[in-house]
């Protein structure tokens, strides 16, 4: 049965249910209902996955998601149950701010939890802690980028860089992906956070030919998208596949316009509509490797997506954790578009002799990525586990 509020907006309290833990990710509607909302980030993809296998080891974890106005969202998904929130008009200045506030706090009291978790920097953490604290429940913070400890170089106003950093010190624990971001963390918040790696969900390796490279994110600046199609003007030989996500909330509906004009100009690069997640598989598994033209990262899902199918990465101006140069996964640029370029004819030349960096890929994947290592180390942060406290996370140069 369909959760709905009471005529005074409030949940009956028939409704109500405890979960182990909630997830706010709002953002996550498109996973949920496939075509109801635009396809989500990494972020709420890895949270989706995380939930899933949560579920599968007997815990209770929650989504809050955005409803949308024509699809209705399910009650649950594969033992994962879903809350929705209202959309509230944030643009109406003081009472925008406050609807906010209270629309955020409706939907984590319909989805009663012992443990609050967010993902991502945004003014809503400062928030969403808030109402953790003032309901005794534990709050998780768990960072999706490194620029979750830079955040001001995409939040200019004092007020929501000042909810997030509030909410951030607030949080009863603090995940990072990465061993750069352990070092971070401390840098910005001056605590230790427990660091668990991103979860890639499994797959078979690819039996498909490659035929294209591939570039999926959304269209924002700090992305890059332009250096992807002056890659593919670069590289004439080859076919360029670009799924790119509109994200008019960061401006970038000029920047849509502008990737569509240069790629007018470049016959061997194909834009595509944004697609369901089980359609961007299918790409991954046809692509001769998946780039990254970021400036900035986490631990992309384009990668994991990849390496877990065998298929290679190639990146511009972020290497998470060295991990492709280190374990051989791929080819990084270091930062040069001419670098980037050498690296893509040279996996275009090599695109049928795949099969021992696929090995390579894979075996990565199964040591740091499995869904059972990762899940085993949420359940002991959401003290459903053993009650061993968590070694301090290190980076790789204090554990040599």
């Amino acid at each position: 049965m369909r959760q709905r509020p009471s005529s005074t907006g409030w949940p009956r309290p028939r409704e109500r249910r405890r979960y182990d833990v909630t997830f706010y990710v709002p953002w996550i509607t498109g996973l949920l209902r496939p075509g109801a909302a635009p396809p989500p980030g990494g972020a709420e993809t890895q949270i989706y996955l995380l939930a899933q296998a949560l579920a599968a080891r007997g815990v209770r974890p929650c989504l809050i998601a955005y409803e949308t106005v024509d699809a209705h969202l399910p009650p649950s998904i594969e033992g994962v149950g879903v809350v929705f929130r209202r959309r509230h008009n944030t643009h109406r200045r003081v009472l925008g701010r406050i609807g906010e506030v209270l629309f955020i706090w409706h939907s984590l009291i319909r989805a009663p939890a012992d443990t609050v978790v967010s993902r991502t920097a945004g003014p809503y953490i400062g928030i969403v802690a808030a109402f953790a604290k003032l309901t005794r429940r534990r709050f998780v913070y768990s960072s999706a980028n490194v620029v979750d400890f830079n955040v001001q170089r995409l939040e200019s106003k004092r007020r929501n860089l000042a909810l997030f950093n509030g909410g951030a010190r607030l949080a009863d624990q603090v995940v990072v992906q990465t061993e750069e971001q352990v070092e971070m963390c401390r840098q910005r918040f001056s605590r230790s956070p427990v660091l668990i790696k991103s979860l890639a969900e499994p797959a078979q390796q690819r039996n498909a030919e490659p035929e294209a490279f591939l570039w999926i994110g959304r269209l924002v600046s700090y992305k890059q998208p332009l250096e992807y199609v002056e890659l593919a003007r670069a590289v004439p030989e080859a076919r360029f596949w670009m799924v790119g996500v509109p994200a008019p909330s960061f401006g970038g509906e000029r920047l849509v316009a502008e990737v569509r004009a240069a790629a007018d100009g470049v016959p061997n690069l194909e834009l595509l509509a944004p697609l369901a997640r089980p359609r961007l598989m299918e790409l991954i598994d046809r692509s001769v490797a998946v780039v990254n033209t970021a400036d900035f990262e986490g631990m992309p899902n384009i990668f994991l997506e990849g390496w877990t199918r065998g298929v290679p990465a190639l990146g511009l101006s972020h290497d998470p954790n060295g991990v492709i140069v280190r374990h051989k996964l791929g080819g990084f640029a270091g930062g040069s578009p001419g670098r980037l370029a050498e690296l893509a004819r040279e996996a275009w030349a090599g695109r049928h002799d795949q099969v021992d960096v696929a090995e390579r890929c894979r075996r990565y994947i199964e040591l740091e990525h499995s869904p059972e290592a990762v899940a085993e180390r949420w359940v002991r942060v959401l003290g459903f586990g053993p009650t061993a406290p968590f070694p301090e996370a290190r980076t790789d140069a204090e554990a040599t």
